[in-house]
């Protein structure tokens, strides 16, 4: 009631939108204070936030960038890594060969050795053979020089003589077909 008796008196309508001055002003300081935010506040803002996000896209470009650069890196790591492996394997390969031919080598040479031991030990017996056929020729020697002193003591007959000389010719014979 009191609100109707209050439109009465100054004459306005009471509805949602009752055109007046104070409508203008208020319409007047939204469009102020809009216009005054956007220059203070929304166009700075604006700014801040197209700088950021330039920022971020090219933070995020170098980051993929660096990221190739690193995959290129660990796939020529992984390269090296994978030829160093393969020249290790040929090292070790090499290497191998080389103990075996250096087995090979030893072995022949002690082969070698060997059959010079063999060889000098056989040319050792050959010589002391010869020195004992010398030896036995000497004590024959020295034999036949006392049964011949025996037989100058001694006198005896043609057959005797003979028969002597053929029994000791069958010795010494005997003696030298055996060695």
């Amino acid at each position: 009631m009191y609100l109707t008796s209050y439109a009465a008196l100054t004459g306005l309508k009471l509805g949602l939108v009752e055109p007046s001055w104070t409508f203008v002003f208020q319409i007047a300081n939204t469009l102020i204070l809009f216009w005054f935010l956007k220059r203070l506040l929304f166009k700075p803002v604006t700014e801040f936030m197209e700088k950021r996000q330039q920022t971020l896209a090219g933070s995020l470009e170098e980051a993929k960038t660096k990221n190739l650069d690193a995959e290129a890196l660990l796939a020529q790591y992984q390269e090296k890594l994978a030829q160093a492996r393969e020249e290790g394997q040929g090292i070790i390969k090499a290497m191998e060969k080389e103990a075996e031919e250096t087995a090979l080598k030893i072995k022949k040479e002690a082969q070698a050795e060997a059959k010079r031991i063999k060889d000098d030990a056989l040319l050792e017996i050959e010589r002391e053979k010869v020195k004992a056929i010398q030896s036995l020729k000497d004590e024959v020697a020295d034999m036949v020089v006392l049964a011949a002193s025996q037989v100058v003591e001694k006198e005896f007959s043609a057959d005797e003589h003979r028969a002597f000389i053929e029994k000791f010719i069958g010795e010494v014979g005997d003696t030298k077909w055996q060695n």
